[in-house]
């Protein structure tokens, strides 16, 4: 028991895997409520009165777009990031697959909250 612990808690507290996490998840939500935000643009577009801002439609696909980039290089340094781990290749194909569907599930869930106020 403690062999699993010590496996689990260093790598966590020691080697500052905990740190990591929050940074990238909140790397992962700024970056999906820029998604959110422009696709809002979008949506609104026609609503939308603000001075210099010639056409508020190809600006809200260009934040959009940027998001989406943001989020994407987030996945990739992730999936980086668990390569690296020295740990069992089945291991890490098991956290890079949660790590994916979690991350996805968690972009999903930012813009249903983001577009659909109350």
């Amino acid at each position: 028991m403690r062999i699993v612990s010590t496996f689990v808690m260093q790598p966590l507290f020691d080697r500052g895997g905990l740190k990591v996490a929050f940074e990238h998840v909140r790397n992962l939500v700024i970056a999906t409520i820029l998604v959110a935000a422009g696709f809002e643009t979008v949506k609104r577009f026609d609503t939308i009165d603000m001075p210099g801002l010639s056409n508020p439609l190809i600006a809200g696909y260009v934040v959009a777009g940027t998001g989406c980039l943001l989020v994407a290089l987030n996945f990739l340094d992730g999936l980086r990031k668990l390569a690296r781990l020295r740990w069992h290749y089945a291991l890490q194909a098991a956290l890079s697959i949660g790590y994916l569907f979690f991350s996805f599930r968690i972009v999903q869930l930012i813009i249903y909250f983001r577009t659909h106020s109350c």
